[in-house]
């Protein structure tokens, strides 16, 4: 089988072509630069040049995954779709209203996000359910004609309906829909008994806004890209990344587009989980810094870490995550002394239009780039494997103009004092990731990947007190090798509030198999086979009582002693313990919800075969003068990544060059090549 991955960021498009089809497998990479947001043209040129240099047509490729990130863009720009949203009568300014969580607590003019249904597109129901799911006040005929005509005249392009304890009994919601859909054929509606169905009516009815939100645009995202593939010939099956880790068809993508929000950053950790397994690294953070921002998640035995909800932009999404930390620092970012002489770095960027001022295509501002530039950490000549030139003088001129000029520092200092505080932000969004949620980085690997993670990851894991940092072989197009090492995935959820000590198995059971059965309906929809599936089962549980909740895993519920509730709430227990760092097990414990995740098995791309293993140190193939840091000035000795073998050394400085991404090793840090061709850098060198 021959397997493309194409992962979209602000600044370039990464892909990665895998041909299985010979007795070596053969992998072939490209960087293009990223078109227009949400043209898809990146791709389609990505495809075409990595087709050409594989020497097959795009028609031989056998699957096609791809992340990208239209969906968050949409959101982050507030260039979604006219969106309407069906609440119950009184409820009109829910998501005015929020949660009361003030930005800034002390502030007196902090300003909530705009919520992205504004109130003149809401449109109130005369019924009620209440808490127990029974019906109050009828959705009466005349009700329905009325609220899917008000609908009508708002013109929207998707429509969002969350109903009071709609999550206990659908069937008012249902009813709306059905009357809106014949109306607007072709609209799309989205209920909040089927995005959510959960508890807590300000997140359930915001991730069901969200969705109606970013709904159209992914649709259309996913039209073009339908249509850009088959003008190129390819006709392989499409599967998209989702925000838990998983991927979708286009049918289901476009089910519950709120699963796709995410999409971009899934597919690194996915490859970073992946290879810790591989490597056997028990603790792990991954790093993947590109041309506009970070991403940061933590990986624990080889198991990516998930949150059940989030936020973004200050508002929530309530649908399981990969845990992942995201802050605009990346190559692009624009350095700035602001008003009080204090250096700024981010959050704008140049991103790839005008770029960095190195670029030479009009950009005047000093971004990360231009620093690494002036300190000697990027070879001008060797950027994108010496495909595009980058202009020193340019970038001097920036720096000294944006930085070093207003603070009365030196030029090497200067941008030295950029990668600082860039790095300076980055750690801080490690610690917010690891140390507040109850891991401990020492002891840590940090896997630095994208086209700029390598270069400031020795920096951050030297100032974090890390293990080691890890480079990947390809950190450039790293995220996207990540999209084609996952499978099929779908979720459900229902509510289900029972005391631990007091619930029976056949009262569980058969929720939890009604949940596999509409995982089961939609996996047959994907075309999955039935020796292709399979589910996990977990409950969100927590301390009668109490507020938070932690999701702990169950057992299949298949045959007899399938379920110990006094295990179960044990697994509760040192969970919290692990969480929050106290437990008392003679509390009481409930469900709150339940949860099944529906698995479909995707064959995963062969590895290249490993060359063996050498000793001794590697061939250096020539030598620069770097700026590391306030040291000053050293010779630093320079490799090429496509000459290191297994098991040779790299003792620093040293500066590692390929196509994709650059490579430092600072003064005092050793590296040495592993197997899957990673470099492994020791912080503390033996």
């Amino acid at each position: 089988m021959r397997y493309l991955a194409a992962d979209v960021g602000g600044t370039f498009t990464d892909l990665v072509l895998v041909d299985g089809s010979a007795a070596s497998p053969r992998v072939f990479i490209d960087k293009v630069p990223s078109q227009a947001t949400g043209s898809a043209l990146g791709v389609r040129e990505g495809i075409q040049r990595l087709s050409a240099k594989a020497g097959i047509a795009a028609g031989d490729i056998d699957l096609f995954v791809h992340g990208f990130t239209v969906g968050t863009n949409a959101f982050l720009t507030r260039s979604g779709a006219k969106a309407a949203l069906v609440v119950t009568q009184g409820f009109r300014d829910l998501l005015l209203i929020g949660n009361q969580m003030r930005p800034d607590l002390y502030s007196l003019t902090a300003r909530k996000p705009a919520p992205v249904v504004p109130r003149s597109l809401t449109v109130e129901a005369v019924e009620r359910v209440d808490a127990f799911g029974q019906v109050v006040t009828a959705l009466t005929s005349a009700e329905i004609e009325r609220v899917a005509a008000a609908v009508v005249a708002l013109k929207p392009e998707a429509v969002a309906i969350c109903l009071a304890f709609a999550h206990l009994n659908p069937a008012h919601e249902t009813k709306l829909a059905e009357a809106i859909q014949a109306k607007l054929p072709g609209v799309p509606v989205y209920l909040s008994a089927k995005v959510n169905p959960q508890i807590e009516e300000y997140p359930r009815a915001n991730t069901t806004a969200v969705a109606a939100y970013a709904g159209p645009v992914i649709d259309r995202y996913i039209g073009r890209l339908e249509t850009n593939l088959k003008e190129v010939g390819l006709g392989g099956p499409l599967r998209l990344m989702r925000s838990d880790g998983g991927v979708a068809t286009p049918r289901a993508a476009r089910d519950n587009p709120a699963h796709m929000l995410l999409s971009g950053p899934a597919g690194g950790v996915i490859a970073g989980a992946d290879l810790a397994k591989a490597l056997d690294v028990k603790g792990m953070v991954t790093f993947d810094m590109g041309g506009t921002s970070a991403d940061f998640s933590v990986i624990v035995d080889g198991v990516p870490t998930m949150v059940r909800e989030r936020e973004i932009d200050g508002q929530p999404l309530r649908l399981p995550t990969i845990d992942i930390e995201t802050i605009s620092a990346g190559g692009g970012s624009i350095a700035r002394v602001d008003i009080g002489g204090a250096l700024r770095v981010g959050p704008k960027s140049a991103g790839a239009v005008p770029g960095p001022a190195c670029y030479g295509q009009g950009g005047t501002d000093a971004t990360v780039t231009d620093a690494g530039v002036v300190m000697g950490l990027l070879d001008p000549n060797e950027y994108l494997g010496g495909e595009m030139r980058l202009d020193p003088d340019l970038a001097a001129k920036a720096v000294e103009r944006s930085v070093a000029t207003p603070l009365g520092l030196g030029l090497e200092e200067a941008a030295f004092g950029i990668i600082s505080v860039a790095n300076a932000n980055m750690i801080q969004a490690i610690r917010s990731l690891s140390v507040e949620r109850g891991h401990d980085v020492r002891g840590f690997a940090i896997l630095a990947f994208g086209g700029a993670g390598p270069l400031y990851a020795p920096y951050m894991a030297r100032d974090l007190g890390m293990a080691e940092v890890i480079a990947p072989r390809n950190p450039g197009v790293f995220a996207a090798q990540g999209l084609l090492l996952t499978d099929i995935r779908h979720a459900a959820q229902a509510p289900f509030q029972r005391n631990i000590a007091r619930l029976k198995p056949d009262e569980i059971g058969p929720q939890l198999t009604r949940l596999k059965a509409e995982l089961d309906h939609e996996l047959e929809a994907d075309g999955v086979p039935t020796t292709e599936r399979y589910f996990h089962f977990a409950a969100d549980m927590r301390c009668v009582g109490q507020f938070h909740l932690l999701t702990i895993p169950l057992s299949q519920p298949n045959g007899s002693g399938w379920w110990d509730g006094a295990r179960v709430a044990a697994e509760f227990h040192a969970a919290h313990e692990r969480s929050y760092g106290h437990a008392d097990p003679s509390v009481p414990v409930e469900i709150v919800n339940l949860r099944v995740d529906g698995f479909g098995k995707i064959q995963r791309p062969p590895q290249p075969p490993e060359p063996a293993f050498v000793s001794g140190v590697a061939q250096a193939v020539g030598s620069r003068r770097v700026y590391f840091d306030r040291q000053g000035w050293s010779e630093a000795k320079i490799y090429r990544r496509d000459l290191l073998k297994p098991g040779q050394e790299i003792p620093g400085p040293a500066i590692v060059m390929q196509r994709d991404s650059t490579i430092v090793v600072l003064p005092g840090q050793r590296g040495r090549v592993d197997k899957r061709a990673v470099i492994r850098i020791a912080i503390k060198a033996e």
